[in-house]
């Protein structure tokens, strides 16, 4: 038996009675088995969960990832939602992909790396990534990588990959479960290389990792992974000799017997085995097991997929908690038995005794003297898991809200089990297919198991199961299996929901019950619904031998229960003949007629009696008469038939000879069978005591398996305390790994600036708010006697020179008011212009001010200022405004003047050169763009007049004159005026005649 199953993992249908059975359909609450229910992209997706660690983990991995395999990667990152996280700008260093931040409903691109913010949880949902407020207490891990990864399984199916790196805490391990669970892959980092291996342990704890990988190879081999074939090329392999001889090694390793598991279930298990380790081919990797027990226990453990979760298929279990509600009803004054074989990690087992103690009243009416619960599976591993009951928070998302408040204790980033559930389960080790079975059983659980299993296999362990099962008993099995028709022991109660029942009669010995109360006969109404006791059993047997020595108990379908007497001269058997117990198997006519009798005393809930016919075993005159006689069981209202075989002698007188000569004889034989039935009858009771006692020692070692769960559930207790401090730890990690990289970055920039500084031609002293120096140039050094290494100092140990104001003043000013100031020192023949300027955070903060002092061509400044008086002096007196145009800066400087004169006010941007034409009026704007058009080109002098239409309606002309600036070409000086008539004129004639002039040096140049 292998641990609990996922039936997605079983993709080519499954034979359980004989016939192909196919995949069933998955329901909406799980993964979408083998990924065609709910793909929403055609391209597959990688979720990457990591933590501590895990910076340093991803950038290796995408350093490695290829450009153009047409995959999409989703990292959740676990960090702190109060830090700004800088994984985007990290990893983009790191890759050539694209990698971007998530937004609410992003469609996924291939070839892009997504990269989930802080304080959120991603998801895949409808084709879309989609951010949600984080699910569970403010401790859980954010964002959620089994989140993330269980909505990919659900939209993606088996184009899902699930990756887990670095970190603490179990975050991923129940992701992973659901991407195994719908056909997809699962890798978890090398824990050797990993920084913190809590989180990749973890994962491979479940059984449901494939590959185990450090996160270069990851990044590198995705591809090859993603398109590796997922069986062995010949099926056949594991049934060949190479084959035969690896079950037999794992056979002797584990004492498993694997041989009957289907072939392709193994063989896809031992494949992805051999692409762990990088073999090829099946027979080097079968000599490579013969040598390594390491890699046979690592297979063993990739047989046991631990697929399970709470309340897994939650229609089904709806379903199952009716029939525990009627279960209960019936067994007020007894314990119930529950058997989960293929536990695995316990969730269903957990799931199964929630729905008891709810039909019993809630969990304070659990307890171990009214359930007891057998869970067994052959993963030691999983059944640590199971006794210590501790989950990763995600696991509640199966859980009903008001279910989990009550069952479970919420410890930070986990959920508990509460004790008094956990006490009333045993788990054990034990192998449904070799090991001897419980007994005495009202409900079994085996889900997802027999889909594993050959033929054989099934039939072998369903008997099992059966006889397990006290009559009436539930048989709750996965949604892709079924019972074969050799279980005649076993009615569907719920096709749909794979619920079966144990019949009231069968054809077993022993333990069985009556299908019906002796009183219901009496009054025709049923008794209230009490365990039939092993008299009310004799009591029917003697009833039907009463009626006849040779009968038979068949159900409404034809099937045999129980044979009384001999009827071995009624019976056909060849090899045409099923083997099954059924009337089929009685000779002709008798075959037809008992068919026919039951059909009619079912129909008719009355005796018939059929016509009599020569007995087959005898040769005298007695004549065979069969007679049906319906039956209603009273406990699960199933109607039965008894055929009797009645015998009649046509010679009365041979009749009494034979009564005569066997008097003696016959009571003889009756002594003995009253005997017989005493020793059987003590031997049933020894039985009983022997079952008492079995069960009074299984109860103590219960009562020492709690004592010793309270101490460990004391002990993981102090493991959480020092979870939640790792949990801290990590964040601290994590954020720690990101200051590192800005440290590095930072002292890469100090370094450059330091570099610039040392070599810039001015002089410059960086200030903080305390006017302490940060940095300077090696100029401003030299100008100020400061020693090489001056930082902190404060700017008034600086050695100014005699003609400079106070430093301390000047930029105090500057920090005082937030801008910056400007200023002019004149010494000698030179000029200085010194300028402070502050400088912020990205918060608007003040975090100091810059000073620079540089040295002024004296003569130049003293022409420039001379020359802007006499401006300003021609501008008041003549109202004439001026301008300047940039031609390399493409800039334009008015006066005031010009701004009066066009109408505009002074705060607004001045037009450029080229579009000063659009200020004046439609008629006069060709003529004025023409004439800067042409001045701009050629470089030269123009003159222009037009008309403006000023804010009050009134149009004045404006006369514009400009002129090429000489000495460096590098722009445009201009007068504005407000032009009268005759300067109109004027100006007219003026241009036609430079024109005219214009014209006749060309014509004269051409007669040249």
């Amino acid at each position: 038996m292998a641990a609990q199953r996922a039936s997605g993992d079983e993709s080519e249908g499954h034979t359980v009675d004989g016939q192909n059975q196919g995949t069933a359909e998955a329901p909406t609450d799980r993964p979408s088995e083998g990924g065609s229910a709910a793909r929403t992209l055609d391209f597959t997706v990688v979720g990457i969960v990591a933590s501590a660690g895990g910076l340093e983990a991803l950038s290796a991995l995408v350093q490695k990832l290829p450009t153009n395999a047409g995959i999409a990667y989703a990292i959740a990152q676990h960090l702190s939602a109060s830090h700004k996280s800088l994984m985007t700008t990290l990893l983009s260093r790191e890759t050539q992909l694209a990698v971007r931040e998530i937004s609410d409903d992003i469609t996924p691109e291939p070839d892009t790396i997504y990269v989930t913010p802080p304080g959120f949880d991603v998801v895949l949902h409808k084709g879309k990534l989609r951010l949600q407020s984080p699910s569970g207490p403010a401790a859980a891990p954010k964002p959620s990588g089994d989140r993330l990864m269980t909505s990919l399984a659900m939209e993606l199916g088996d184009r899902a990959v699930g990756v887990v790196l670095s970190g603490t805490g179990s975050d991923g391990s129940y992701g992973i479960r659901a991407i195994r669970e719908a056909g997809g892959i699962t890798i978890a980092q090398d824990l050797v290389t990993a920084k913190y291996d809590g989180m990749p342990s973890s994962a491979a704890n479940t059984g449901c990792v494939d590959l185990v990988l450090p996160p270069g190879r990851i990044g590198r081999d995705i591809v090859r992974i993603l398109s590796e074939p997922g069986m062995i090329e010949d099926d056949s392999m594991a049934a060949s000799a190479d084959g035969s001889d690896l079950l037999h090694t794992l056979l002797a390793r584990t004492r498993v017997d694997f041989r009957e598991y289907k072939e392709t279930t193994i063989n896809r298990r031992i494949q992805r085995r051999m692409t762990a380790i990088g073999i090829t081919d099946y027979s080097d990797y079968v000599a490579h097991c013969r040598t390594n027990p390491n890699e046979l226990d690592a297979l063993f453990k990739d047989l046991l997929i631990s697929v399970t979760r709470f309340f897994r298929d939650t229609a089904e279990f709806e379903a199952l908690s009716q029939y525990i509600r009627q279960l209960v009803s019936l067994s007020e004054h007894r314990s119930i038995r529950l058997w989960v074989a293929g536990c695995a990690t316990g969730e269903e087992a957990y799931s199964l005794a929630i729905l008891v103690a709810e039909a019993l009243g809630g969990p304070e009416a659990i307890g171990e003297d009214r359930v007891q619960i057998f869970a067994t599976d052959i993963d030691k591993s999983a059944l640590e898991v199971a006794r210590r009951g501790v989950y990763p928070l995600s696991a509640l998302h199966d859980v009903p809200e008001d279910l989990a408040q009550r069952y479970f204790h919420v410890e930070k980033d986990r959920v508990r089990v509460i004790a008094r559930l956990r006490s009333c389960i045993m788990f054990s080790d034990h192998n449904v297919c070799q090991d001897p079975p419980f007994i005495n059983i009202d409900l079994i659980s085996m889900r997802n198991v027999l889909i594993y299993f050959g033929n054989r296999l099934q039939e072998k362990v369903l008997a099992r199961l059966g006889y397990a099962l006290n009559p009436g008993g539930l048989l709750f099995l996965g949604t892709s299996e079924n019972i074969s028709r050799a279980q005649i022991d076993l009615e569907p109660m719920s096709e749909k929901e794979r619920i079966y029942r144990k019949r009231m009669a069968f054809r077993s010995g022993g333990s069985s019950r009556l299908p019906f109360s002796p009183s219901e006969i009496r009054s025709g109404h049923p008794e209230p619904k009490v365990p039939v006791q092993s008299a009310d059993r004799r009591m029917f047997d003697s009833l039907a031998r009463a009626i006849s020595a040779d009968s038979i108990l068949v159900t409404s379908d034809g099937r045999i229960l129980r044979v009384y007497g001999d009827l071995t001269p009624f019976l056909h058997i060849s090899e045409q003949s099923r083997l099954n117990l059924q009337i089929s198997i009685l000779r002709s006519p008798f075959r037809e007629e008992a068919a026919s009798l039951s059909a009619l005393a079912l129909k008719r809930q009355i005796r018939r009696t059929g016509l009599r016919h020569a007995d087959p075993g005898r040769v005298d005159w007695t004549h065979i008469q069969l007679e049906a006689i319906p039956l209603t069981g009273q406990d699960d209202g199933e109607r039965y038939v008894l055929i009797a075989f009645h015998r009649h002698q046509v010679s009365q007188e041979l009749e009494a000879a034979d009564d005569g000569d066997g008097a003696l004889p016959s009571a003889r034989i009756r002594q003995l069978e009253a005997d017989v039935a005493s020793a059987r009858e003590a031997l049933e009771q020894m039985v009983e005591e022997l079952q008492t006692s079995n069960e009074e020692l299984q109860s103590v070692n219960e009562e020492l398996q709690s004592t010793n769960e309270e101490l460990q559930a004391s002990n993981e207790e102090l493991e959480t305390s020092n979870e939640e401090l790792q949990a801290t730890n990590e964040e601290l990690i994590t954020v720690n790994e990101e200051m590192q990289v800005n440290a590095t970055e930072l002292s890469l920039m100090s370094s450059e600036l330091s570099s610039v500084l040392g070599e810039a031609p001015l002089v410059v002293l960086v200030l903080d708010t305390a006017l302490q120096i940060v940095r300077t140039s090696a100029i401003a050094r030299r100008m100020f006697r400061l020693p090489e290494n001056c930082e902190n100092f404060h700017l008034s140990q600086c050695t100014v020179p005699d003609h400079f104001p106070s430093l301390v003043k000047f930029c105090d000013r500057t920090l005082r008011l937030r801008e910056t100031v400007e200023d002019q020192i004149r010494h000698g023949e030179s000029v200085f212009r010194m300028s402070c300027a502050p400088y912020f955070d990205d918060r608007n903060n003040l975090r100091g001010a810059t000073l620079m002092i540089s040295e002024v061509n004296a003569t130049e400044m003293v022409e420039r200022t001379e020359l802007l008086h006499k401006m300003a002096l021609v501008e008041h007196m003549a109202a004439i405004g001026h301008f300047r145009y940039d031609i390399e800066l493409d800039t334009m400087e008015w006066s005031g003047r010009v701004y009066t004169l066009f109408g505009l006010e002074a705060e607004k941007t001045p037009p450029k050169l080229l579009d000063m034409h659009q200020l004046f009026v439609p008629e006069d704007r060709t003529q004025v763009e023409q004439a800067l058009r042409t001045a701009l080109r050629h470089n030269e002098e123009f003159q222009v007049t037009g008309r403006v239409r000023c804010p009050d309606d009134k149009v004045i002309r404006l006369e514009l004159v400009g002129a090429l600036i000489e000495n460096n070409r590098s722009g445009f000086i201009g007068l504005v005026r407000e032009a009268d008539d005759s300067d109109c004129i004027e100006g007219e004639a003026s241009a036609a005649g430079a024109k005219d002039q214009t014209d006749a040096d060309g014509a004269g140049a051409d007669r040249d």
